[in-house]
C-alpha cells in the first residue's frame, strides 16, 4: 500500500518537474553547441493550434478547475487522490470467434438434437467410444454361454438317439434347439 502511494507521489513530482524544465528557450539563447538552428536568432515560443491536436481546451480548463477545488478541500498533504480518465474506442470482442456452423448443417433453421449438442461441445478426449467396450464384452460372454448350452443340448440329443437306436428305453432330453 505504501509502495503504491510512494510511486504515485514520485509520478506527481515528475509531472510537476517536467513542465518547469521543458519551457521554450528565451530570445537569443543558443543550444549547447553554441549556435541557434541554421545560424538564426531564436524567437519566442511557437503558437500551437489546439484544435489540430484533437483536444478540447475547455475540457482541460474545466478539469483543472475541478482539481484545484479538490486540492483546496484536502486538509492534509498525506491524503493523495488521483483520477485518470481514459478516452478511446474499445476493441471488438467476438464471443463466437471460432464457431462455424458451416454449409453441412443438417437443418439450417432448427435446433440441434441432444446428440449433436453433446458431440459439438464435448472435447474429443472425453467422448465415449462409439461402441461401449462393456456392452461388447457382455454380448461376447452371452454368445459363449449360448454356444455352450447349444453344444450341451446337441450332445444330449445325440446320446438319446444312440440309446433309441440300440433299443434301450430312455427319457427324452429336456433341452430344445
Amino acid at each position: 500500500m505504501w509502495v503504491m502511494r510512494a510511486a504515485a507521489l514520485a509520478l506527481l513530482l515528475a509531472a510537476v518537474a517536467i513542465p518547469a524544465h521543458a519551457q521554450a528557450p528565451e530570445a537569443g539563447a543558443t543550444d549547447p553547441a553554441g549556435a541557434t538552428p541554421a545560424g538564426q536568432v531564436a524567437s519566442g515560443p511557437a503558437e500551437v493550434d489546439a484544435s489540430k491536436l484533437g483536444v478540447s481546451m475547455s475540457r482541460i480548463q474545466r478539469g483543472l478547475r475541478i482539481s484545484e477545488a479538490r486540492e483546496q478541500t484536502v486538509s492534509t498533504p498525506l491524503k493523495l487522490e488521483y483520477r485518470v480518465q481514459v478516452f478511446g474506442t474499445a476493441p471488438r470482442i467476438d464471443i463466437i470467434e471460432d464457431y462455424d456452423i458451416g454449409s453441412n448443417a443438417p437443418m439450417p433453421y432448427g435446433a440441434p438434437t441432444h446428440a449433436e449438442f453433446i458431440q459439438h461441445w464435448t472435447p474429443q478426449a472425453y467422448r465415449a467410444p462409439t461402441a461401449p467396450v462393456g456392452a461388447l464384452a457382455g454380448w461376447a460372454l452371452f454368445q459363449l454361454i449360448q454356444r455352450a448350452d447349444k453344444s450341451k443340448c446337441e450332445k444330449e440329443i445325440a446320446e438319446y438317439r444312440a440309446l433309441v437306436m440300440q433299443g434301450i428305453a430312455a427319457a427324452a432330453p429336456k433341452c430344445t434347439q
